[in-house]
Order: C-alpha cells, then structure tokens, then sequence
C-alpha cells in the first residue's frame, strides 16, 4: 500500500463528496465529524460519479407505523443516476450489502493532511 497525500484538510468541506483524481483512478472523498473516507468514484449500476450524488443518513428498516430512527452517524452515498445507496465506510450496497458494493479505500487526517492508502 502507498499513501498518497490529497491536500489540506481544508480543501475538503464536512459533508460534501469531493472528486480526486489518484493514480488513475476517481474517489469520492468525503470528510464527516469522524473522519475522511474515500470510495471509488464509479457506481457500479451503470457507472455514474458518485461524488455526483448525494449524503444522507441511514434509516433502517422498520414497521408501518413503528417509530423511525435515524442513524446520523452511518453516512449513506446515494448515486446521482438512478438513486443506489451505498455505506460511505465500508462501500456496501444497502440492499445487496454481498454481492454489491463500491470499492473503499483506508483514508486519514495527518497533520492538517488528507491521506489515502492505494494498493
């Protein structure tokens, strides 16, 4: 693995989905109140940029007329193009979680820095 430094922490706002370019290859980079992820940036439907799309929260299944919780703290990457989700840390689809997903790369802040671990 090699880290490969993005930029400064600031050229990357909370809650947005950013595009770097990376030895050939697209991510979708998001920072959180936790921490900085990176997800590749192709959606695996039809090929859409998922930096494109949209963060949301999760909300799991429940019952007609149950109480709703929301989980803000697991991010959810929705796809600009036809609305596929995927969870911004581990890149699984939500509803194929075993046979679909994003592929995910370890990503950090190092001094004021983000970076990424590319293979």
């Amino acid at each position: 693995m090699n880290s490969v430094d993005l930029g400064p922490i600031g050229d990357f706002p909370v809650g947005q989905l950013c595009r770097v370019e990376v030895k050939k290859r697209a991510l979708a980079v998001v920072r959180s109140e936790e921490g900085v992820y990176a997800l590749r940036d192709i959606c695996p439907h039809q090929g859409a940029p998922l930096s494109g799309g949209h963060l949301t929260a999760y909300v799991p299944p429940c019952q007609p007329g149950a109480k709703i919780d929301i989980e803000t703290e697991r991010g959810i990457v929705v796809c600009p193009w036809h609305g596929w989700e995927f969870d911004l840390k581990t890149g699984r689809s939500l509803v194929d979680p075993d046979k679909t997903r994003v592929r995910s790369y370890a990503a950090r802040i190092e001094q004021g820095r983000v970076v990424v671990e590319i293979d």
